[in-house]
């Protein structure tokens, strides 16, 4: 993720018993026959869960420099590669999109009609998330108010939001794909140029930083000191941790 837009490609590939012995021209557009793969996707992998059916990308949100790519004769690969520009910023952590895209012309060469679309997921990552790794390892300690510091120990699941914001759950609190808990207990640290951290509450959660907190970019390491309020909390929690990348 970055402050403009972030490129991606479609890969578009030859096969059979014999190398081409001329140049490929394919053309790729976004196509509406797609959208029937879309929904058995949807229903394969969710079935009747369907807050957590994948999206279409709104049109607004990308663009295809050229529809068109060259496979070249006597590529060892024999495939070639259609970039696509997309604006993931402000897109949600908590939602599945994806673009259908679809060979509609190979300037005379046969399409397989089994193997001629793609349903084309979009991953959200930046310097501090990304899919191969978004866990971190949570040490610490908490106190609620007028209770005894305990000590907490965890590993985190740390979601991308923007290009210097990531979303989690304060201290040890279980993890959950429910929107209206994530609305009332995530929090969202924001990563400064100088890797000075401020933390700000994502939904209905009552934040308060304490201490000065920071990012380290050597070790990959969060130093965060803050406390909370849930809207079903009546008291504060005082909350001391490191986050260090699993990697």
């Amino acid at each position: 993720m970055n402050d403009s837009l972030t490129t991606g490609y479609i890969t578009a590939g030859s096969g059979g018993s014999m190398p081409l012995d001329k140049d490929l021209a394919v053309t790729i557009v976004t196509d509406s026959v797609a959208l029937e793969h879309l929904n058995s996707y949807n229903f394969r992998y969710f079935g009747s869960e369907y807050g957590k059916y994948a999206r279409l990308l709104s049109a607004d949100r990308y663009l295809l420099p050229s529809h068109d790519a060259i496979i070249k004769a006597g590529e060892p690969s024999a495939t070639a590669f259609v970039p696509i520009e997309i604006d993931v910023n402000g897109l949600s952590p908590d939602t599945t999109y994806i673009l259908p895209f679809r060979i509609s012309d190979s300037k005379g060469y046969d399409i397989n009609t089994e193997k001629d679309f793609v349903l084309y997921k979009i991953d959200l990552e930046n310097a501090y998330s990304s899919v191969k790794s978004r866990t971190y390892k949570m040490r610490g300690s908490k106190q609620m108010e007028g209770g005894m510091s305990s000590n907490i120990t965890t590993n985190k699941t740390v979601l991308p939001l923007a290009k210097n914001q990531i979303r989690l759950f304060p201290e040890n609190l279980s993890v959950s794909a429910d929107l209206n808990v994530i609305r009332n207990s995530a929090i969202v640290l924001i990563i400064h140029e100088d890797n000075s951290v401020r933390i700000k509450p994502y939904g209905n959660i009552e934040i308060e930083q304490l201490e000065d907190c920071a990012y380290d970019p050597e070790e990959k390491k969060f130093t965060i000191n803050y406390k909370y309020r849930r809207p079903s909390d009546s008291e504060w929690t005082t909350v001391h941790e490191t986050l260090t990348r699993i990697e």
